[in-house]
């Protein structure tokens, strides 16, 4: 759908609504939901509008859990149906059609040379011709003005990072707050290695990206404060135009947890100006508890195999990081799969493995997963044999 449709799309539902000709809707109110009425008014709307076309990047540079939380709520939520790309389909013109197009995190400067300087332009592109782009932590520092590596579709650079996981209060001002449909204040996200944004003095043609909101907390490192590291009033949200298109970026992570996804939504509200819907996850009775080893994934072939399983009726999805490592996470799961050869390179992980395994837990491996198996783990050839193999474990 081109960006001409899609706001006059919104134009209608704004009309309809009652909401201002700006696109502010009143659908949160500091991250809660709308009164039931308003919310089924919502729901009404977006069900009777065909699907957002968005395209999720998932190749080398997109990593962990954030990158696969992005490809499960696109692919859940019935607004929006997913194509999953990879560098070499963006060169080949897969943003093509689409109406948005999702960089998780990960690695920025990976994310760049996937893509490759053709694929950058193609991007480009889509964003200048009408198309949206959504970018969280590395898929906010792709699009900085610099140093290497970056797709210069905004003039704002990282004066520091923060490599701890952290759960900060953002401040979100009053244009961030009208553009998104939320109200302006304390917000809290997940933070991991995403940047604190300054703004450059460099002019980018067609850009006109400004900040929305900021970090209302300060780094630390190993636990001490570290005040020159500048997070502080640090810029940690941005959004505006590019060329024809709407830009959202952040260096958090708001796709991780449900209760952050109301700034997803807004995003979405932003670059789209349709309301997007997330179905809650709830525990399946009897359900197999598979636990999915986040690190190390990249590939279109490992996004699908996360989603063969978040899909299976009979099994509930537990993503696992080097932080669920250390909560503990694999004491509360019936079955492990691994499909990268990360355990190999990572004691911490590989001994969380192989503990899973010697106490009756049940490990399967595919790809390059195979690698990593403890004795005793099962070798599948697909992700259909995967889930195959799971559900054989438990009948």
């Amino acid at each position: 759908m081109k960006r001409l449709q899609v706001a006059a799309l919104a134009a209608l539902v704004a009309a309809l609504c009652g909401c201002a000709a700006s696109g502010e809707r009143s659908c949160a109110v500091n991250g809660a939901e709308a009164p039931a009425a308003q919310a089924l008014e919502a729901t009404e709307r977006a069900s009777s509008l065909p699907p957002l076309k968005v395209g999720v990047f998932a190749d080398k540079g997109p990593g962990g859990i954030g990158a696969i939380e992005w490809f499960r709520i696109v692919q859940e939520s019935p607004d929006m149906e997913l194509t999953l790309l990879d560098g070499a389909a963006v060169r080949a013109g897969g943003l093509d059609g689409l109406d948005v197009f999702v960089m998780p995190g990960g690695a920025s400067q990976t994310e760049f040379r996937s893509l490759g300087t053709n694929g950058v332009e193609r991007m480009k592109a889509f964003v200048r011709n009408g198309g949206g782009y959504i970018g969280t932590c590395a898929g906010c520092c792709l699009l900085m003005d610099g140093p290497v590596n970056r797709a210069r579709m905004m003039p704002w650079l990282s004066k520091a990072s923060e490599g701890h996981t952290l759960f900060l209060n953002f401040k979100l001002n009053e244009k961030g707050a009208k553009a998104m449909g939320l109200k302006p204040g304390d917000h809290t996200m997940r933070f991991h290695g995403g940047p604190f944004l300054r703004p450059t003095t460099n002019v980018i043609e067609g850009a006109n990206i400004e900040s929305w909101g900021v970090f209302d907390a300060e780094a630390t490192v190993k636990g001490r404060l570290d005040k020159k590291k500048g997070m502080y009033g640090a810029t940690a949200l941005v959004g505006g135009t590019y060329g024809k298109g709407r830009v959202f970026a952040t260096s958090a992570h708001p796709e991780y947890f449900d209760s952050t996804l109301y700034i997803v939504r807004g995003a979405f509200r932003y670059v789209t100006g349709r309301e997007v819907r997330f179905p809650k996850r709830l525990r399946r009775p009897g359900a197999i508890s598979v636990g999915f080893i986040a690190k190390g994934i990249s590939g279109v072939e490992t996004a699908e195999t996360a989603l063969a399983f978040a899909a299976a009726k009979d099994m509930d999805l537990v993503l696992i990081d080097m932080d669920g490592i250390f909560q503990r996470r694999l004491d509360h799961i019936d079955a492990l799969v691994v499909t990268s050869d990360a355990p190999k390179n990572n004691k911490t992980l590989a001994a969380a493995i192989a503990d899973f395994a010697a106490r009756g837990g049940k490990v399967v491996g595919y790809g390059t997963g195979r690698e990593a198996l403890p004795p005793g783990g099962v070798e599948c050839g697909s992700r259909e044999e995967a889930v195959k193999a799971v559900r054989a474990l438990f009948r």
